[in-house]
């Protein structure tokens, strides 16, 4: 149990931050803890505070017990334990009972998978340290602790692995911990609790750097792993962190199948993160998180209708979290193919968690899909505040190639899709894009290349097939492309066949054959967007205006919010009444 409950919270404070129906810590303090006051300002002094007598208490101990102890691993609080009885000689002090206790608080605080293996007498003495590890057991920070050595200056940040959700002692333990690193640099303790406070303050890198230093004393610390695959996980290594995860697995570890499960949804491994969310909702079948992320497979599994019935399920516990929100509007746009609804789902989420980089990303998804704004942000414009809080996000940085694209901005879009496309692991869409932005800037050579190698790589699927016919028409490949588009067409599906006709207009040289491809194109799929653009400019550039606005209004039906089509609609209105 005691194990249980710390990987609670240790993972809590990393599902804090992937979860952003749970509130900033700049906006706990109020109301969280359920008990206290709300104000950030609060100081727990509900304990008699020591005298100067206590400056010296620790004056009779060994100073390699002190030494043991403020290293504070696992190991080295066994070894202080063992070396206070060999140096009583079976006689022992007050003072030594009370660090025998605190031995064996800090170990059940914070090294739960070690079992205590020294007796622990009573103690009835006052001390400085009990009363600060009691106070950090309820979920508070001490603030009216006299410190005076390394040990009052640690104690209270054991509040870091307890279950509280205040953050408002932050600071103060920051500094604390500061001062008791001074003393003992290479504490096991010290650094561990300031890499949970780092991890909390959303510092991964700071936190990595702690943690390094605690595993150097205590390399093999179960804990410590387990620290380390969530801040693998935080920092977006998501593999590793699965791989981490997965050896150390038990099977009473509920929250490393939650770590697991987030990191393989993270990847795109949906075997492997359906195994653990079933896992997670055999323990916990009332958990909303996770009945969600069932819903979240199913969709990527094309089950719409049981990952809706899910959703409407969680939604009369909670509609609002962002969560919900989020696969809401992913089943939104992907079954019910409604752009208009998944801009006001999505719009909400944006309004309750402005912050979150998933409601971000997801809005500049929708924005991008609907060429339109949502809550007055384009789509460039929120994925650039998402790479403001990570640079290195991907898919917020492909959402940007593709809307300089859109914009014609060729030669910014250049710079950063010419980056990512130099990453071994670049998703497919990127290279789709970059293809794109090089024929735009007339740079063939490096949009064939591009599209070949994913063409001999895999001449059957059809989102490379999409992209390498597009590269051959618009480098006047015109018999090669002719030929591959012929042998194709029989055998693809409808939405393929009408891409084919499409391209194949491009390459006809009289205005018959441009119309039959053209009515063949929107015959395979009526909405065909690209196919109902070119007859409008067709009959626009005919100064047919009524014909024009047929397809074009049927190009506004597709995408509503797109202001360019809206105000290219109102040209033809005009035109029409003259």
């Amino acid at each position: 149990m005691a194990l249980r409950r710390t990987l609670l919270v240790l993972f809590s404070t990393f599902i804090f931050f992937s979860c952003a129906s749970t509130p900033n810590p700049s906006n706990e303090t109020k109301g969280s803890s359920g008990e206290g006051s709300d104000s950030s300002t609060e100081v727990v002094t509900n304990i008699p505070l020591p005298d100067n007598s206590f400056r010296s208490y620790l004056y009779s101990i060994d100073s390699k017990v002190i030494e043991y102890i403020e290293l504070g691993s696992a190991d080295s609080l066994q070894q202080a334990s063992s070396l206070i009885y060999k140096n009583a000689k079976g006689e022992l002090g007050d003072k030594e009972k009370v660090m025998l206790n605190v031995c064996k608080e800090i170990l059940e605080l914070a090294w739960p998978s070690k079992k205590i293996t020294w007796e622990v007498p009573d103690i009835q003495t006052e001390n400085p340290y009990l009363p600060l590890i009691a106070t950090a057991r309820s979920g508070f920070y001490d603030y009216g602790a006299n410190n005076t050595d390394f040990l009052t200056y640690t104690l209270p940040s054991l509040v870091l692995l307890t279950y509280t959700s205040r953050s408002d002692f932050y600071e103060r333990s920051e500094s604390d911990l500061s001062k008791a690193l001074a003393m003992r640099p290479n504490s096991v303790l010290a650094n561990y609790l300031m890499a949970m406070l780092k991890i909390r303050q959303r510092d991964g890198q700071a936190a990595q750097t702690y943690l390094a230093v605690a595993q150097k004393s205590a390399a093999s610390s179960r804990e410590l792993q387990i620290v380390e695959t969530g801040i693998l996980y935080f920092s977006g290594n998501y593999e590793k962190a699965l791989l981490q995860g997965e050896s150390l697995l038990t099977s009473e570890n509920l929250m490393l199948y939650k770590l697991c499960a987030d990191s393989a949804l993270k990847i795109g491994n949906t075997a492997k993160a359906e195994n653990y969310v079933m896992k997670v909702l055999q323990a916990e079948p009332e958990n909303t998180n996770f009945i969600l992320k069932r819903a979240d497979i199913l969709m990527t599994k094309g089950e719409y209708l049981k990952a809706s019935s899910l959703l409407d399920a969680v939604a009369k516990k909670d509609s609002t979290s962002s969560l919900y929100l989020l696969e809401r509007t992913r089943l939104l746009r992907e079954w019910n193919k409604n752009n208009t609804s998944a801009a006001q789902t999505i719009s909400e989420a944006l309004i309750r968690y402005p912050e979150d980089s998933d409601v971000l990303l997801c809005a500049a998804e929708v924005a991008s899909d609907s060429s339109s704004e949502i809550n007055g942000k384009s789509a460039v414009e929120l994925a650039r505040e998402i790479l403001e809080k990570e640079p290195g996000n991907k898919k917020a940085q492909a959402i940007c190639v593709l809307e300089l694209y859109k914009s014609a901005d060729f030669k910014e879009a250049y710079k950063i899709s010419s980056e990512l496309v130099k990453e071994q692991d670049a998703p497919r869409s990127v290279l789709f894009s970059h293809i794109d932005v090089c024929l735009a800037l007339k740079n063939n050579d490096e949009a064939w290349n591009v599209a070949s190698k994913l063409y001999s790589q895999a001449p059957e699927d059809e989102d490379v097939l999409h992209s390498y016919i597009n590269v051959l028409v618009s480098t006047k490949h015109r018999e090669q492309a002719l030929s591959l588009i012929n042998s194709k067409l029989e055998s693809s599906s409808g939405k393929m066949k009408s891409f084919l006709y499409y391209q194949r207009s491009l390459l006809a040289t009289g205005e018959e054959e441009i119309f039959a491809d053209l009515r063949a194109s929107l015959t395979a799929n009526p909405r065909n967007k690209d196919a109902l653009y070119r007859f409008y400019r067709i009959y626009y550039n005919k100064r047919d205006w009524r014909r024009a606005q047929y397809y074009l209004k049927q190009v506004v039906a597709l995408e509503p919010r797109n202001s360019e089509f809206l105000a290219l609609n109102a040209e033809l209105d005009a035109l029409l009444q003259r």
